[in-house]
């Protein structure tokens, strides 16, 4: 895996680094913004061609995103069919209730600037709903008093997580949405085509970021579970304004 992972790390290096100034690109730069702002949310894109990354690539950041987004439930170990479930549910809800949109706001042949707009996740609401809810309360005096390999197996524990993961999910709370101005930079591929990328990806993971957290657990943030795909990418500033 470690291989793989770097394997795939260098591909998208090799796209980063090959800057040029003045170029042809296959996709407009709205479209690639998108497309990225979409991977960081999901894991997923239909607009995915636009950034040039592999397909190999872009299916292992899908798994990886996925992931990511079910250490939210970490602390309540769910065995693998009922980890499978939660997951396509979440994946499911998110591109339900999250919305995200782009439009070129500065046209310029070196550094346009694309303006997205998407509404997240409300944290807040998120932690009031699992601190009063009936069936987190069981589970966390269940996790307490047994190990995690345990409650994989027992019954009762996976029945009532299913139910209070799925409801939660159901009720999933997001905040109005805001927007937030990405700067992009033209690179070159090994073939020769030009792409546009995000000056500043590790500034647009955070801001499209939908991670949630439910009571003791600390995902990391997703700019840095993926920093060392897109490490090759110079950073700029970005700002970003309620909608």
């Amino acid at each position: 895996m470690i291989k793989k992972i770097l394997s795939l790390t260098t591909i998208f290096l090799s796209l980063c680094l090959v800057t040029v100034d003045a170029a042809t690109p296959k996709f407009s730069a709205d479209k690639a913004v998108l497309a990225y702002a979409e991977l960081y949310t999901f894991g997923t894109s239909e607009n995915v061609a636009a950034t040039g990354l592999p397909q190999e690539f872009a299916e292992e950041i899908q798994k990886r995103m996925q992931n990511h987004l079910m250490m939210a439930f970490k602390n309540y170990p769910l065995n693998p069919e009922n980890f499978a479930t939660v997951q396509t549910k979440l994946v499911e809800k998110l591109h339900e209730v999250i919305k995200i949109s782009a439009r070129l706001k500065v046209d310029d042949a070196e550094n346009p600037v694309v303006e997205i707009t998407a509404n997240h996740i409300n944290q807040k609401v998120v932690d009031e709903m699992t601190e009063h809810d009936g069936d987190f309360k069981t589970l966390d005096v269940m996790r307490h008093i047994s190990e995690p390999l345990e409650l994989a197996t027992d019954g009762q524990f996976q029945s009532t997580a299913l139910k209070a993961f799925q409801r939660l999910i159901d009720e999933l709370p997001v905040k109005d949405a805001t927007t937030f101005e990405v700067a992009c930079k033209l690179v070159e591929d090994d073939n020769g085509n030009f792409y546009w990328i995000p000056q500043d990806m590790s500034a647009l993971s955070k801001f499209v970021d939908p991670t949630f957290k439910i009571k003791e657990t600390d995902p990391k943030a997703i700019d840095d579970l993926l920093i060392q795909i897109f490490g090759g990418v110079a950073p700029s500033s970005g700002n970003s304004t309620e909608g």
